[in-house]
């Protein structure tokens, strides 16, 4: 390893030496004033052997000082390719680090329009909350007698509708226990009831005549004997007529006739009595259904209906009591109801 003619070190890398054309002596390139990046001429020299050629003043001095020799051509910095791009890098990161800054303002900014909305929020269910106490309190200073009130007058008004609904069917009467088959006449068999039961209906007597419920698909005309005793009961015959007395005749001679079957009208099958009853609304036929379950239970001998009303008494001597509503049925048979 070679040592610096300068300062007598040792010098570590052949990059950062130069040697004398003359003597071959190795220099720092530190030590003789010759830059890192400078390419040095083929015929350098030393400080030494640049003292020793002649010259016309006394101008030289030792080789310990670092100073710029004028007769030394120093070529001009070369940029490195490494150095250019590691600039462009630090340049994109600013600029990225300038779009981050703005991102982040902004992000600052929404989430502090997102707070007040927030807080807009929060105060719409405080007062939500407010407003909701202050209808409870409300409502528990009310008590719940006032709203016992509702409810009776909602009762009063399904009483009331339903009572008109029943005015409807004034004119209507149901059959029950008429036999049903395939291209029945319905019409027909009406009359032949009726006739039955000594009122002769004519075809302007009678507005509408249907079977009530669903078609059941196994009633087929010429079914053996066997086959109709096994069906189930037959759906029952809406009437509509166009006179409400027609109505009450047929009714008053119905309940004088009570044995009245299907042998009398010569109708196939088992011998099955026939009702003709009041058409009732819904609401009626159920509270009707309950009254006599009730009544057989609790031993009252009378519960009918008239005009579509609904009546009980528990035996002679005592006046009828109306049913219009299940509150009437729990005064009547008390709470135990079926």
């Amino acid at each position: 390893m070679a040592k610096c003619g300068g300062c007598g070190q040792f010098i570590a890398a052949a990059t950062a030496s130069i040697r004398c054309s003359k003597c071959a002596g190795c220099y720092h390139r530190a030590c003789v004033g010759v830059p890192a990046t400078a390419t040095p001429p083929p015929a350098w020299l030393c400080p030494g052997c640049k003292a020793k050629m002649p010259r016309s003043d006394n101008s030289a001095t030792p080789v310990k000082a670092i100073a710029e020799d004028s007769s030394v051509s120093v070529s001009p910095p070369t940029i490195i390719p490494g150095s250019l791009d590691l600039a462009l890098e630090i340049r994109s990161f600013r600029e990225e680090l300038s779009a981050l800054r703005v991102e982040i303002r902004e992000l600052r900014q929404e989430t502090s329009d997102f707070r007040a909305a927030l807080k807009g929020c929060n105060d719409r269910m405080s007062e939500v909350e407010s407003r909701v106490t202050d209808l409870e309190q409300r409502f528990e200073a009310k008590g719940p007698s006032s709203y016992d009130h509702l409810e009776q007058t909602i009762a009063d008004l399904k009483v009331q509708l339903n009572e008109r609904d029943q005015d409807l069917l004034l004119n209507d009467v149901i059959m029950s226990g008429i036999p049903e088959a395939g291209a029945e006449n319905p019409t027909h068999l009406i009359k032949a009831v009726s006739l039955k039961l000594g009122i002769a209906l004519d075809d302007r007597d009678i507005v509408h005549v249907e079977r009530l419920g669903m078609v059941r698909r196994n009633f087929v005309a010429g079914s053996s004997e066997g086959d109709l005793a096994e069906r189930p009961r037959p759906r029952a015959i809406a009437v509509r007529l166009s006179r409400r007395t027609v109505r009450d005749q047929l009714i008053r001679a119905a309940r004088v006739r009570r044995g009245l079957t299907t042998t009398d009208l010569e109708l196939p099958g088992r011998p099955q009595k026939i009702f003709v009853n009041e058409n009732l609304t819904r609401s009626n036929a159920r509270l009707f259904h309950i009254a006599r379950e009730m009544g057989q239970r609790l031993h009252f001998r009378y519960v009918w209906t008239k005009e579509g009303r609904i009546y009980v008494r528990k035996e002679d001597g005592v006046s009828a009591q109306r049913v219009r509503s299940e509150v009437d049925l729990k005064k009547i048979f008390g709470d135990v109801i079926v």
